[in-house]
């Protein structure tokens, strides 16, 4: 047997059985997933958006893993005029690497698109691909706001710092060049007419109980956001609805007690209703199949 052979099966045999599910090794991070839930609202195949393109982090970072990796996990002020990118030190090397790793692989052949300064953050009509979800300063919002535009006319604005809806509006999208102009010193521009401000997540909050977000996936290609409040872990997707001029509200509960009831704001332009529970007013009690998964929906008067 030769060296390199004797070698080679020293290491499969080192390998655990994938007989055994508990010793089969962890699969390996999916590059394209993470970037889609990490990055994608702040940086754009070929086009500067909230920071740096792929195209240009190709440029910079393509043999250079190990700096790609220590910038995401601690970026500093590099240009004038842009916002500085939040640390992404929660991600482990493994998927910061496939993070690096896709970005190489499907930007290969593409080059920088030429936009306008003006065009860079406004998602109006002239940007027609939806969904769309950028992280930006909107108003009356933290600072980690999430702004979603649902398809051309639905809207709405998602506070991470504080775990819940603030707005939901109709018309366009948002104008987000204040933000870039002011270097983070400025609030994007509502594009449309604002038709509910969710005064506090109808979710309650026992004793005090602390409120963190643990990020979002995307799914259909609109973010589920997921918190945790105390114990009890959520989940919660906004889309439309089949029914026209209404969106979807759905939640996922984990640890729940048996007697949550959720409170919604009350507002002239959007009633509530769902077949998971019933209504008294404004508050909902889930069902009691429908305890750790419901929808809510909203229907919107234009």
């Amino acid at each position: 047997m030769t060296l390199i052979a004797f070698a080679l099966s020293c290491v499969l045999a080192a390998q655990p059985s994938t007989d055994d599910p508990d010793k089969r090794p962890a699969a390996a991070p999916d590059g394209k997933q993470l970037f889609a839930m990490y990055c994608a609202a702040c940086h754009k195949s070929d086009r500067f958006h909230v920071g740096p393109s792929a195209v240009e982090m190709r440029k910079l970072y393509e043999f250079k893993p190990a700096e790609f990796m220590a910038w995401c996990k601690n970026p500093q002020p590099k240009r004038k005029g842009v916002i500085r990118m939040p640390p992404m030190a929660f991600l482990t090397d493994a998927q910061l690497r496939a993070i690096h790793a896709f970005v190489i692989a499907s930007t290969k052949g593409k080059t920088e698109a030429k936009v306008k300064d003006n065009d860079k953050f406004r998602a109006s009509p002239s940007m027609r691909r939806r969904p769309l979800v950028q992280r930006i300063f909107m108003p009356n919002a933290g600072p980690a706001a999430i702004a979603v535009a649902i398809d051309d006319r639905h809207h709405f604005c998602w506070d991470a710092g504080e775990c819940r809806l603030r707005y939901v509006w109709l018309g366009d999208f948002i104008d987000g060049w204040p933000v870039w102009r002011g270097n983070g010193n400025a609030l994007a521009k509502i594009l449309g007419d604002v038709v509910l401000r969710e005064a506090e997540s109808p979710l309650p909050t026992p004793n005090n109980a602390t409120r963190k977000f643990l990020g979002y996936r995307m799914r259909d290609g609109l973010p589920t956001f997921q918190y945790r409040i105390g114990k009890v872990e959520i989940e919660e997707h906004i889309t439309r609805d089949r029914a026209p001029n209404t969106l979807a509200r759905q939640f996922t509960l984990r640890n729940a007690p048996a007697d949550w009831k959720l409170e919604f704001t009350s507002s002239e332009r959007v009633a509530y209703r769902s077949s998971d529970g019933t209504f008294t007013g404004a508050v909902f009690a889930p069902a009691e199949d429908k305890r750790e998964s419901f929808t809510v929906l909203m229907e919107i008067t234009p």
